[in-house]
C-alpha cells in the first residue's frame, strides 16, 4: 500500500528529464525516414541521444518506483478512476520500452550507421534485424509514436482535470520548485487562504 503523499526531488528530475526527451524526440523525429541519405546521419545522432537518454531514464525510474512505490492517489477518485489512472501509466511505460526496443531492432536495417550523438553507441551494428524488416518495423515504430501521442495526451488531460476540477494535489505535487507549507502543499495552502479571505469579507 503507498503510504508517500508526495514525489520527491529525484521524482520530479526523472520525469521532467524524460518529458522533456521524449517531446524533443516526438518533434524532431517526424518525418526522419523521408528526409534525404546526408541529413539523416546528423538526425540518427541526436535522435540516438535523446533516445538513450529516455531508455536509461526510464530504467532507473522503474527501479526507483520499484523501490520507493507511487504516491497514493486521492480518496476522493473512484475505484474505476484509480484503475484508469494505473492503466495509462503502465501503458506508457510499456510502449515507451516498446518503442525503444522497435527503434533498435529497426537501426539494424537502415543504410547508414544508427550512432547516438554522445553515447557513441552504433544501433546499427547490433544486427538485430534484416533489411528486408525495414518497411514492417517503420509501421510498427510509427504505428507506437502515435499510441504513445494518444497516452500522453490522457495523461496530461487527466492531470488538468485534478488541478481545474477536481482541485487535488495530484498535479502540483509533480511540479518543480513546489514545496510542502505546514504539511500541506503550496496550492493547498492557496487555496485555503483565498477561502478565508472570502469568508471574512462577506462575514
Amino acid at each position: 500500500m503507498a503510504t508517500k503523499t508526495d514525489y520527491g526531488k529525484f521524482d520530479k528530475f526523472l520525469h521532467w528529464l524524460i518529458a522533456l526527451n521524449i517531446l524533443a524526440t516526438m518533434i524532431f523525429s517526424k518525418g526522419m525516414s523521408q528526409l534525404p541519405d546526408d541529413l539523416k546521419l546528423g538526425e540518427y545522432g541526436d535522435h540516438g541521444l535523446s533516445v538513450t537518454t529516455i531508455l536509461i531514464c526510464m530504467i532507473v525510474r522503474v527501479l526507483w518506483r520499484a523501490k520507493e512505490g507511487f504516491p497514493a492517489l486521492p480518496q476522493t477518485m473512484s475505484a474505476a478512476q484509480v484503475l484508469g489512472a494505473k492503466a495509462v501509466h503502465y501503458l506508457l511505460y510499456i510502449c515507451i520500452f516498446s518503442q525503444i526496443c522497435i527503434g533498435i531492432f529497426l537501426a539494424s536495417t537502415t543504410r547508414q550507421d544508427f550512432v547516438a550523438a554522445g553515447y557513441g553507441i552504433n544501433y546499427s551494428s547490433f544486427n538485430l534485424a534484416p533489411e528486408s524488416m525495414y518497411e514492417t518495423l517503420l509501421s510498427f515504430h510509427i504505428g507506437m509514436y502515435w499510441t504513445i501521442v494518444a497516452l500522453i495526451t490522457v495523461h496530461v488531460v487527466a492531470a488538468l482535470k485534478h488541478h481545474l476540477v477536481d482541485k487535488d494535489e495530484v498535479l502540483v505535487r509533480m511540479l518543480p520548485f513546489v514545496k510542502k507549507a505546514g504539511g500541506r502543499s503550496l496550492a493547498s495552502s492557496t487555496r485555503n487562504l483565498m477561502t478565508r479571505r472570502h469568508s471574512r469579507r462577506y462575514s
